[in-house]
């Protein structure tokens, strides 16, 4: 009787363990994002969305192509919260690298000394954008929620737009608001299109 209940006790005890292990969906995969000549970025699911509402944790690794050594970055934390509206602003902020919500895009700004863009949106409304100094695993918060769009031909400046509601409460809507950051996280430019959504509203 003893030696059944123990192999009954062993049975069960696997079972619970892959069904954990089911319901994590944990996969070793890695995927490249970005490269340079010298480096690849590595993209792997650490732990997998649970369902439409949320959004996988992330490693991101980066790759000498010389030696093949991968090095890990960061690994994202989920958000336990949602907002409805995250607000621009005029600065890189800095914050821990090891506190980034999301990662799904990646862009290489700079080759020497590496320096990232890693984007996402965890909210399903805002996106979030964070810029990363590799070689110092340094991060800022950019303040920008509606992502990367470029750089500026020229000075090499980052282009980020936001969304912003209009100020006249008989209006509803958004409109865009873009942003040109210096290489230091200074915001020198803005674009601010308020006024033809205005415009076009008195028109009708």
């Amino acid at each position: 009787m003893n030696k059944i209940f123990t192999i009954l006790v062993i049975v069960m005890s696997m079972i619970i363990y892959s069904c954990q292990q089911e319901d994590k969906k944990i996969t070793t995969d890695k995927s490249i994002v970005a490269e340079n000549d010298s480096v690849a970025i590595l993209y792997q699911v650490v732990d997998s969305a649970k369902d439409e509402y949320d959004i996988p944790e992330v490693a991101i690794w980066i790759k000498n192509k010389t030696t093949e050594q991968e090095t890990k970055l960061y690994q994202t934390i989920r958000p336990d919260w949602h907002c409805w509206y995250m607000g621009d602003g005029d600065r890189f902020y800095p914050l821990p690298i090891d506190s980034i919500l999301v990662t799904t895009r990646v862009k290489i700004y700079n080759n020497n000394p590496l320096q990232l863009i890693v984007e996402g949106c965890p909210d399903m409304r805002n996106e979030f954008s964070y810029f990363i100094d590799v070689p110092t695993r340094k991060a800022w918060y950019v303040p920008a929620n509606q992502g990367y769009v470029g750089s500026t031909s020229e000075e090499g400046y980052m282009i980020f737009q936001s969304y912003r509601y209009v100020s006249d409460p008989e209006i509803a809507g958004r409109y865009t608001f873009l942003q040109v950051f210096d290489e230091t996280g200074i915001m020198v430019d803005s674009l601010d299109l308020e006024h033809v959504k205005l415009a076009k509203y008195r028109d009708e």
